[in-house]
This record gives C-alpha cells, sequence and structure tokens, in this order.
C-alpha cells in the first residue's frame, strides 16, 4: 500500500499559536510526500508528526489501522521568531525525523525517506511543479500550455504558462491564490483548449465543475 498523506500538526496548547504554525506546515509537508509517492508502506496510509513543548512525549507513537503518528518537541516561541526559510527548515527536519522513527518502527526501508529530505533540500525548500509534470497542445498544434503551482507556507499561488511548439516561454499569467490549507486543490484540476485562444479549467473532485474560463491569446 503507498502513503497517501504525510502532516506536520501542533497539538492544542494554551498561549500558543498552534493554528498559525498548522496553516503554515502545509508546502513542506506535501512537498516531502511527493518523493514518497510509490514508497511502500505496508498497509500504512497517513502519517502524522504531532509537535508540542513536552519532552516526556517525544517519539511516543500512537497506531491504528493505515494510521501513524508520532510526536516530536518544539520551542514555538523560538519558530515564531524565524523567518520563512528557517521555519521551513524547521519543518523539513521535524518532518523527516519523524518519518524515520516510524520508518525505524516499522522496519521501512528508510533510504527513500533520505532522498525525499535531501530533494527538499537540493530545491531550496521551495514547492514549485507543472500539474501532472505536463503540457497540453493547442488545437493548431502552434503552442503549449501547462499550470504552475507556488505553494509557500503563507499561500498557494496557480499560474497559467503558455510556450511556443519549441519549448520557449511566451507568456506567464496569474491565476487564483489562497491560503497554504487551499493548495491541494492543485491535485484534482484538469484542463482543456476549447479553441486555439481559449482554456477550461475544472475540478475533478467537484463533479468536473467549471473553475476558470481563460483567454490565453
Amino acid at each position: 500500500m503507498k502513503l497517501s498523506q504525510i502532516s506536520l500538526r501542533a497539538k492544542f496548547l494554551p498561549g500558543k499559536n498552534f493554528k498559525e504554525f498548522n496553516e503554515e506546515c502545509w508546502s513542506i509537508a506535501e512537498m516531502y510526500w511527493t518523493f514518497l509517492r510509490e514508497y511502500n508502506t505496508d498497509g500504512v496510509r497517513e502519517c502524522v508528526i504531532s509537535v508540542g513543548d513536552d519532552p516526556s512525549e517525544v517519539d511516543k507513537i500512537t497506531s491504528y489501522q493505515g494510521f501513524r503518528e508520532v510526536y516530536k518537541q518544539i520551542n514555538f516561541d523560538q519558530y515564531f521568531d524565524m523567518n520563512p526559510f528557517e521555519k521551513k527548515s524547521l519543518q523539513l527536519d521535524l518532518i523527516h525525523s519523524g518519518m524515520t522513527t516510524i520508518g525505524g518502527l516499522e522496519k521501512w526501508d528508510t533510504e527513500p525517506l533520505l532522498k525525499a529530505y535531501k530533494y527538499c533540500l537540493d530545491n531550496d525548500l521551495n514547492y514549485k511543479f507543472f500539474i501532472n509534470s505536463r503540457y497540453k497542445r493547442s488545437p493548431n498544434c502552434q503552442w503549449k500550455l501547462g499550470l504552475w503551482c507556488e505553494w509557500e507556507i503563507n499561500c498557494f499561488k496557480l499560474f497559467w504558462v503558455l510556450f511556443d511548439k519549441t519549448g520557449r516561454e511566451i507568456n506567464r499569467d496569474f491565476i487564483t491564490e489562497g491560503e497554504p490549507s487551499g493548495g491541494e486543490i492543485v491535485y484534482y484540476l484538469d484542463y482543456k483548449w476549447d479553441n486555439n485562444n481559449y482554456i477550461t479549467i475544472r475540478n475533478k473532485s467537484r463533479q468536473n465543475i467549471e473553475m476558470w474560463k481563460i483567454k490565453i491569446l
């Protein structure tokens, strides 16, 4: 069975801004998980790395069918004094430490976890990608178009990018943006050329509902 989700989440703590922390933790967790889509986890589909400031709970694991949760310690005051890159770096370390702890208990091959960690570092902790990793040609085959996502700790942004038939970028334009937790929508988007000038973008998870109709040329 393949892993469907990795989450980094703060447990409720009085006086701590755990909601803000949780909202900021989407992009790095998704980036790390992306490299592990084919990772064999022997029936475990979801892993949660829970964080808090209680040292007595460190590495405690909660298990039930298809789910594993591990606790890691964090200093929230230090976290909220960090700049965005430092925050992302700490998030990655917590996620990787948590997954390594779970992987050791489950006797998984932990080499893919290390590769996922290095993959995030090699990309400077920037989760930016073309949706479905491909382009679609216009009906006249003169143009290619892709949907580009930039998923940061404070927002996600979606763009369309137009190329000529040689692969040279012609134009890039903004479509929408939202809270980091809303970024998962990009996994469900599909699009098609209506003609040589317009595209339609649909959400496959909502009865293929039309989201945007955009004039490209």
